[in-house]
C-alpha cells in the first residue's frame, strides 16, 4: 500500500495584518479545515484506493509553533509533510500562495528525490503544462474537479502503469508535459462521500467551510470561478447537507459553519426548500454563505434568518454602473443597497466587497466605487471590503490584458525572513507569467498609485468605521479624501519607513495620524469628527495594555479596602461619544451627555480575548478612578467624592460604596496590596 500525504501550502489571509509582525514571529495566519483535501481522501478511501493517506495543514503547523519561521521554513515544512507520506505528496494550490507552493515543492524534492509530487487546484489547472515544463520537481497536476482523477492516479501508480489514459491529468513523459483529455464533472454531488473530517484534528477551532455546492453560471469577466466549473453549478441534496451539519455538530461540537458556494441562492426554489428543512429540523447550527444581490429578496432573507443564517457576503465588485456593464456583473446598485438593508432587517450580517484596478478603470469609475464602498460600509454597520483586482489565469479578462501587468502588488505576505523573501521576489520576477496574481494591471486612466494604495486599506478603514460618516462630509467626495491620503502616506512612508514598506502600506494608527492632521487643516478641531479621531487613537493605544486580571464574580470591597485604578486609558471629550457611536451622523452630537454640555468621560481597556472595551462613565465614577492611588481606602474615596451631600454620612457612604463595588465589578478598581501598594496611576 502506498503512503500518501496531502498538504496545504502556507497562505495568508490578506487584510488586517499588522506591520508590527516581523520575521521570526508567529505568522498572523488563519487556520481552516482543508475540506478539499479531506474530500480527496474520502473519495479515495471509499473507493478502496491502495493508499494510506494523511492530511497536513501547514498553517496549523506554524500557528502551533511546530515549525519555526526561520531561514529553514520550507525545509522544516517539507520534513513535516514527508513524515506523513513518502510515496506521493499532493499539494493544494490557490492564487495567493502559489509561490510558497513552489518553494515547498522544491524542498520536498531535495529531501526525498524519489517521492512523487502532485499538485491540484485552481492556481495550476489552467497552466498545468507550462507549470510542469517550468518546475521539474513536479510530476503530476490534477486539473479541475479532482476526486475521480486522483483516485485513478493512485491506482495507476500502485500498479506501475502508464498514466496517459487518466482523464483530467497533466503529467510528464519523455521530458515533455502531456495534457490528457478533460474529465467531465460529476453530474450529481450526491455521488461524492462527505469529506474525511475524521482525518483532521477538528478540535483546533479552524474555520469550517462546508462543501454544499460547486460552480457558477455567470460570465463576470474578472473571475475564474465560472470557467473553472465550466459555467455550471450543482448543489448537494438538501438532506445530505443537513445530515452533514448534524454530524459535525454531534461529533465535533461545531455549531457555526460557512457554506463554500459562490452563489448559494442561485436556485432560489432550492434555497427556500433548504431553509424550510432547516427550520423544521431546528439543528441549533448557524451558518454563513455568499450570493449575488440580484438573486435574493426580502422573503428569502427572512426565511434564511429563521433557518440560522447569520452572515451573507455579497460581491458588489464596482460602484460604477459603467463598470458593472464592462465586467459583465450587471448589478443594479440601488437594489443592492436595498438588499443590504433587507439583510439587516432579517437579522443577518451583510458583508459587501468592492474591487478597484480594472484595466479600463477611470478616475470617475473609481470615485463612484469609493463613494459606494463608504455608503455600504455605513449601511452594513462596518462590514465592507475593498480589494484591488487580482489577475487570474482562467478569467476572460486575463487573456486580453495580461501584457499590461506592470508592477508587483503592494500586499502583505507571510512575514518570512529577509533571505527567504529575497528568493520569493526573485521567483516572482523570473516567472511573472506563473505568479500573475502577485502583479497588477496597468490603469492608465487612473494612475498606479491610486490603485496600489487601496491594496490593504479597507481593513483599517473598517476598524475605524465609526469615523467616516462624521469626517467625509468635510470633503467634496470620498475620492477627494482618498487622493489626499495617497499623497500623505507616500510622503509619510518615505520619511518614517524607508525600505521597510511598500510606498502605500499603512496601519490604522497611520490613518488616524492623517485624520488628526486633516481636522487641523480643515479647522474642525472641536468637531465631533475630531473627538472620534481622539477616541480611536485611545482605542488603538489600549491594545498595548497588559492582560487584565480575572474579574471577581462578586467583589468584596469594604469601607477599609485600599483601592487602586486598574489598567485602562481615560479621557474626557466635549461630546457624548455614546450617542455619536450609536446614532446617525446627522444626529445632535452632544445633547444629553454625562457631563456638562454633553461632554463624556470615557475609559478604554483590554478585556478578555484581547478585545478592546469602551465604557462611558459619569463624573462621580471619574473622580473615584482618578483618586484611587492604592493608598486611599474606599471610605476615604467616598468622603472626597461625595462630601455628605445627603446630610446623612451613613447614606452617603452606602451609596458611594455601591458605585465603588460597581467599578470593582467591571475591573476598573482593584484592591491594593495590604502593605499599602503602589501608586498605580
Amino acid at each position: 500500500m502506498m503512503k500518501v500525504a496531502l498538504a496545504t501550502s502556507p497562505h495568508l489571509n490578506h487584510g488586517g495584518m499588522s506591520l508590527r509582525t516581523r520575521p521570526g514571529d508567529p505568522p498572523p495566519m488563519q487556520n481552516f479545515v482543508p475540506v478539499g483535501l479531506l474530500s480527496l481522501k474520502a473519495a479515495a478511501d471509499s473507493a478502496g484506493a491502495p493508499a494510506a493517506i494523511e492530511v497536513v495543514e501547514t498553517n496549523q503547523l506554524l500557528l502551533d509553533g511546530a515549525v519555526p519561521n526561520d531561514d529553514a521554513l520550507y525545509d522544516s515544512l517539507a520534513q513535516s509533510v514527508l513524515a506523513a507520506g513518502d510515496s506521493l505528496v499532493g499539494l493544494m494550490t490557490d492564487a495567493d500562495s502559489l509561490v510558497h507552493t513552489v518553494l515547498l515543492g522544491q524542498a520536498l524534492r531535495r529531501r526525498s528525490p524519489d517521492t512523487r509530487i502532485c499538485l491540484g487546484g485552481p492556481a495550476v489547472t489552467p497552466i498545468s503544462a507550462e507549470f510542469l515544463q517550468r518546475f521539474p520537481w513536479a510530476d503530476f497536476i490534477v486539473r479541475g474537479e479532482g476526486e475521480a482523477t486522483f483516485n485513478e492516479l493512485l491506482e495507476t501508480l500502485h500498479a506501475g502503469e502508464d498514466p496517459s489514459g487518466i482523464r483530467g491529468l497533466t503529467h510528464r513523459k519523455g521530458g515533455e508535459a502531456v495534457v490528457n483529455a478533460e474529465r467531465p464533472l460529476f453530474q450529481d454531488l450526491a455521488d461524492l462521500p462527505w469529506p474525511a473530517y475524521y482525518a483532521y484534528d477538528m478540535s483546533k477551532g479552524a474555520r469550517l467551510y462546508l462543501d454544499v455546492g460547486r460552480g457558477c453560471p455567470f460570465r463576470c469577466s474578472f473571475c475564474a470561478t465560472a470557467p473553472f466549473w465550466e459555467r455550471k453549478f450543482r448543489m448537494r441534496p438538501i438532506d445530505d447537507i443537513i445530515r452533514q451539519l448534524e454530524y459535525v455538530r454531534d461529533v465535533f461540537g461545531r455549531t457555526s459553519v460557512n457554506f463554500s458556494h459562490d452563489i448559494f441562492t442561485c436556485d432560489r426554489p432550492w434555497a427556500h426548500k433548504f431553509c424550510d428543512a432547516l427550520i423544521d429540523r431546528d439543528l441549533g447550527v448557524t451558518w454563513g454563505c455568499s450570493t449575488r444581490t440580484d438573486l435574493i429578496d426580502a422573503e428569502l432573507l427572512d426565511k434564511m434568518g429563521a433557518a440560522g443564517c447569520e452572515e451573507i457576503y455579497y460581491g458588489i465588485e464596482s460602484g460604477s454602473p459603467k463598470m458593472q456593464r464592462w465586467i459583465k456583473k450587471n448589478l443594479d446598485l440601488e437594489r443592492s443597497l436595498e438588499v443590504v438593508r433587507a439583510t439587516k432587517a432579517a437579522g443577518i450580517r451583510p458583508v459587501t466587497g468592492f474591487i478597484v484596478g480594472y484595466p479600463t478603470e477611470t478616475r470617475e469609475t473609481m470615485s463612484e466605487t469609493l463613494t459606494r464602498f463608504f455608503q455600504f460600509l455605513e449601511e452594513g454597520q462596518g462590514r465592507s471590503q475593498l480589494f484591488t483586482l487580482v489577475p487570474l489565469h482562467q478569467s476572460p479578462m486575463y487573456k486580453q490584458y495580461a501584457p499590461t501587468l506592470n508592477r508587483p502588488a503592494e500586499y502583505y505576505d507571510i512575514p518570512v525572513t529577509d533571505r527567504l523573501m529575497g528568493r520569493i521576489q526573485q521567483y516572482r520576477r523570473e516567472h511573472k507569467d506563473m505568479f500573475c496574481t502577485d502583479y497588477r494591471f496597468a490603469c492608465p486612466d487612473v494612475g498606479d498609485a491610486l490603485i496600489d494604495a487601496a491594496e490593504e486599506l479597507s481593513g483599517h478603514v473598517v476598524v475605524l468605521a465609526s469615523l467616516w460618516p462624521r469626517l467625509l462630509p468635510y470633503y467634496d467626495s470620498p475620492m477627494d479624501w482618498y487622493e489626499r491620503w495617497v499623497a500623505w502616506i507616500e510622503e509619510y512612508n518615505a520619511e518614517h519607513s524607508p525600505g521597510t514598506r511598500f510606498r502605500h502600506q499603512s496601519e490604522a494608527r497611520d490613518l488616524l495620524v492623517f485624520a488628526q492632521e486633516e481636522t487641523v487643516r480643515l479647522g474642525i478641531e472641536d468637531s465631533p469628527a475630531a473627538s472620534l479621531v481622539r477616541y480611536e487613537m485611545m482605542r488603538l493605544a489600549a491594545a498595548d495594555l497588559p492582560e487584565p486580571p480575572p474579574r471577581p464574580a462578586a467583589p468584596n470591597v469594604g469601607p477599609e479596602s485600599a483601592l487602586r485604578a486598574g489598567d485602562f486609558l481615560s479621557a474626557e471629550f466635549p461630546h457624548d461619544l455614546h450617542r455619536m457611536l450609536r446614532g446617525p451622523a446627522d444626529a445632535p452630537a452632544a445633547q444629553e451627555g454625562t457631563g456638562a454640555n454633553g461632554s463624556s468621560y470615557v475609559v478604554t481597556r483590554k478585556s478578555a480575548h484581547d478585545r478592546i472595551e469602551t465604557i462611558q462613565l459619569g463624573r462621580s465614577a471619574r473622580d473615584l478612578l482618578e483618586r484611587a492611588d492604592g493608598r486611599r481606602t474606599a471610605r476615604q474615596l467616598v468622603a472626597e467624592v461625595f462630601p455628605e451631600d445627603s446630610g446623612d454620612p451613613d447614606t452617603t457612604l452606602r451609596r458611594g460604596l455601591e458605585l465603588v463595588r460597581s467599578l470593582a465589578g467591571m475591573g476598573l478598581l482593584l484592591e491594593a496590596p495590604v502593605n499599602g501598594g503602589t501608586d498605580a496611576r
